[in-house]
């Protein structure tokens, strides 16, 4: 069974026995952590163990679906990774515009990926979608520029005068689907710029552009599974470190946006306010 992932350094194998992690630190219903110890059971679809940064191990249950399974081998397990490597990942997607890197953040189905189509099949550089890796290099932050392909609804499809064949879903049960992007991207980029998106009942789009210590708060609540932490204390104040980077470095707004706005104006406008 082969496996897509981000990180080419990680060895993936499949197996026959469930693995779990002995005395973690924090559990849930789907989760067991450690600092270098992670497990996610997902029903129907696998068990996952991964460990040390560099190690995963799969136990897929009978009946599963490949995209599925890599569903959460990209999303859930990634992050883990990540956060095993110190490496904060922040759920956001990322392009070049005017020579700036750009974020857009924010929860999932506030338009992330769908805005970050918009730049790119405008000809902007894509560079990563869902979960970006920030490292930071002489006290700046740069993207981990990961991803080759974007996440989209099939509405998002059919706003941006997509077509539908030949793109593969990311599970069964969605009308979502991958999304393939060519770009000549380089391994690192440097972060200028983060959007944080949140849908309001107005009709405007709203511009707030966050300063001092909130901007430490607004990142942190962009951590991808930000509740990995709570089995993972050594990261709590090496991500505060790159916070802290982070928000020295790079300008931070709140978009607040109606619920129905065509992406193509949302664009325009982030065109507009990034001029």
């Amino acid at each position: 069974m082969i496996f897509r992932f981000p990180l080419k350094d990680v060895t993936i194998k499949v197996t026959k026995q469930k693995k779990s992690v002995d005395f973690p630190q924090y559990s849930d219903n789907w989760n067991q952590i450690t600092q270098n110890e992670f497990a996610l059971d997902v029903e129907g679809v696998a068990r996952y163990y991964a460990c040390n940064g560099n190690y995963i191990e799969v136990y897929p249950y009978e009946g599963f679906n490949q995209q599925a399974l890599e569903l959460y081998m990209n999303g859930s397990v990634y992050g883990a990774i990540l956060h095993q490597r110190k490496i904060i990942p922040l759920h956001g997607s990322c392009f070049i515009y005017g020579g700036k890197g750009i974020m857009v953040c924010g929860e999932s189905g506030v338009g992330k990926s769908s805005l970050t189509a918009a730049f790119c099949l405008e000809g902007s550089e894509f560079l990563t979608d869902d979960v970006t890796p920030i490292v930071i290099n002489n006290s700046k932050p740069y993207i981990l520029t990961l991803s080759d392909r974007i996440k989209l609804w099939d509405d998002s499809i059919e706003q941006l005068n997509l077509s539908k064949e030949g793109l593969l879903k990311i599970d069964l049960e969605n009308e979502k689907f991958y999304f393939p992007v060519e770009s000549e991207k380089p391994d690192f980029f440097l972060l200028n710029q983060i959007f944080v998106l949140e849908i309001h009942d107005k009709t405007a789009v709203e511009f707030q552009q966050i300063k001092g210590a909130e901007k430490v708060t607004i990142i942190r609540n962009q951590i991808y599974r930000m509740e990995y932490l709570q089995g993972m204390p050594e990261n709590e104040s090496v991500f505060f470190e790159y916070l802290v980077n982070i928000s020295n470095h790079v300008t931070i707004t709140l978009v607040k946006r109606p619920a129905k706005i065509p992406i193509q104006q949302l664009m325009l406008l982030l065109k507009k306010y990034i001029a």
